[in-house]
């Protein structure tokens, strides 16, 4: 029994979700053959999976086809960052997916866990990624610096930092909001009788409750 799914517009939405965060590095100068990279390779994967007899849960077939999706996302960016010639990177791709598929593949058939299953993916495809680079170095079609560079970047590694959301920041507006206070507070003691004081109060407590309203919210959902 085969997994069909809808792997074509299974690969559009992918690669639309890799447009939205592909770096502004490689969108830059590479968006259109990256994004069209993206799409081919999890179409095929998408199609691959689908027609696979040993996998019938269209589920299974659909997650396997976002681990090589993924991963040709991250791996593509270590290629371009890394200053590979473009000429090798295709070839370098369509190893890195048959090795994703292959491992993903019998992962899936000896019913490993989804986190066994993404481990033994990413060490063998880290391994089969230094191959394809060491074999360039050694037929001196790229250099030491270029390998080098190449099999130390990891944009995997580097994406939850790129991606994390900072924190909003209070402290200023704390400070501005206290400060505002004791003017008032002042006023109160040593202006005590200004004749729009009861305007002034009047405004500085509507101000600080809402200020407070603010900072509540703001700590709220910045643990969310």
């Amino acid at each position: 029994m085969t997994s069909t799914f809808d792997y074509e517009s299974f690969a559009k939405d992918l690669t639309k979700q890799a447009e939205g965060i592909i770096p502004g590095d490689i969108a830059l100068q590479h968006k259109k053959e990256f994004l069209d990279r993206v799409y081919n390779f999890t179409y095929i994967a998408g199609e691959a999976f689908s027609k696979e007899e040993n996998i019938d849960s269209p589920d299974v077939a659909k997650m396997l086809t976002q681990i090589i999706s993924e991963w040709t996302f991250h791996k593509y960016i270590d290629l371009l960052r890394s200053n590979i010639p473009s000429m090798y990177h295709e070839s370098i791709l369509q190893k890195l997916a048959y090795v994703a598929y292959e491992m993903a593949r019998e992962a899936a058939i000896g019913k490993l866990t989804q986190d066994e299953m993404l481990k033994l993916v990413e060490v063998q495809l880290n391994k089969a990624y230094e191959k394809s680079c060491k074999q360039l170095l050694d037929n001196k079609q790229i250099s030491q610096e270029i390998y080098n560079k190449a099999v130390t970047l990891s944009n995997v590694d580097m994406m939850p930092q790129t991606a994390e959301t900072p924190k909003f920041k209070t402290f200023n507006y704390t400070l501005s909001a206290l400060t505002f206070a004791l003017i008032v507070a002042g006023l109160n003691v040593f202006y005590y009788d200004y004749p729009h004081l009861d305007v002034v109060n009047t405004v500085a407590i509507v101000v600080l409750s809402m200020y407070i309203g603010f900072y509540i919210g703001v700590k709220k959902f910045s643990r969310s």
